[in-house]
């Protein structure tokens, strides 16, 4: 990797992590008139995001723009935090979330659950403050991704439902495939992930976004158009592991693990997903390959494939935004998976032994382990 990038990264990357601080630290500044904002805990999120009474257009119409360092205060927490339209806090690092200007703000823990970790519930009244403007700008302009889901922007069916088989390491042909959701179609890609799932004859499949309830809910969609999927579910040939983006939980983990033995007392074709197939899917993948002693490159390529289907994030042409992604998640994922700090430690790691052991610590059988990795060669 470019030194010169990785350098800058890291600077950026450091700037996130003195964010993420048990009181608010930095000097508060009045610009303009954006002044003390007082709201509302009006729900908390699936993933424990807690969401304000306030849209993000009427937020940002008292002073404050996307890349301001706000300061948040409930009870006895107060936290300087980014404020930023996606997830480009570092893992485990509080940030506020401001999405379309017709969505509601929220203030989330990056692959954590902010409710549990702080007891945020609804009815509580948040304050924020400007702690300093445009304070995280250039990460939020770096990091910034927006996708659509119009069929019509992307090349094909499979580059639209970030669809394709993984056959790095010694995963053989025709067993492995990942996928957005099939049955789940908030992105619109449900159907064509259907599709695509039923031309390879997929036979079990991990769900580790849905609850059964919400498998069973998307039946009663108008535009509902998964029968392959639902003749898998009705088969008992799909797990709903209904996962948070909580990574580095010991309760993602032993879900995880769950996950994989499921795998294990099934048959091939095999097809993970989540919601976009990005995320959630990219952790299962990434354990998976490992195991089948994939290198870490082709780890890296399968998953930043998934950034380049939804935002074209090019390794060539955008190295800022490709490091800068890579640098925030996978590998991210991965020190705390094999239990190193850098990128160079990691180089030096045996990846199949480490994955092997963080799922073993996680509750999956040694057997399980080896079974799968025989259906997977």
């Amino acid at each position: 990797m470019n030194k010169l990038i990785r350098k800058s990264i890291a600077i950026l990357v450091l700037c996130v992590l003195v964010l993420n601080l048990s009181s608010c630290s930095l000097t508060e500044k009045p610009s303009g008139n954006a002044g003390a904002v007082h709201a509302t805990v009006i729900e908390i999120e699936k993933h424990g995001h807690a969401v304000l009474d306030i849209t993000t257009a009427d937020f940002t119409d008292t002073g404050y723009a996307l890349g301001d360092i706000v300061c948040v205060r409930f009870g006895s927490y107060k936290a300087d935090m980014p404020f930023f339209d996606g997830y480009y806090s570092n893992p485990g690092a509080v940030m506020l979330r401001g999405s379309a200007p017709e969505e509601n703000i929220a203030i989330c823990i990056n692959y954590g659950d902010f409710s549990a970790k702080t007891g945020i519930a609804l009815g509580d009244t948040v304050e924020i403050t400007l702690a300093e403007k445009a304070g995280m700008l250039a990460l939020q302009e770096l990091c910034s991704q927006k996708y659509s889901n119009d069929r019509a922007d992307y090349s094909d069916d499979v580059t639209f439902a970030n669809f394709r088989a993984v056959t790095i390491g010694h995963i053989g042909n025709g067993k492995l495939y990942r996928t957005a959701s099939p049955i789940n179609n908030e992105n619109g890609r449900a159907g064509y992930a259907n599709d695509l799932i039923a031309s390879v004859n997929v036979a079990t499949i991990l769900n580790l976004a849905d609850s059964i309830e919400e498998i069973e809910e998307y039946y009663k969609a108008e535009d509902f158009d998964s029968e392959y999927y639902r003749t898998l579910y009705e088969s008992g040939k799909v797990a709903a592991l209904e996962l948070t983006a909580d990574f580095f939980s010991d309760k993602f983990a032993r879900s995880i693990a769950d996950g994989l033995s499921f795998l294990a007392h099934n048959t091939p074709p095999y097809c993970v997903h989540c919601t976009e197939g990005k995320d959630r899917a990219g952790f299962a993948v990434m354990l998976l390959a490992a195991l089948m002693g994939a290198e870490l490159e082709e780890i890296i390529d399968d998953y930043m494939l998934s950034f380049y289907n939804y935002y074209g994030i090019d390794k060539e042409s955008e190295p800022e935004r490709y490091e800068a992604v890579l640098n925030n998640n996978l590998l991210v994922i991965l020190y705390h998976v094999t239990g190193v700090n850098t990128y160079e430690e990691l180089l030096q790691v045996d990846l199949e032994s480490a994955v092997t052991k963080y799922l073993l610590d996680a509750g999956m059988e040694e057997n399980d382990i080896l079974t799968l990795k025989e259906k997977l060669r």
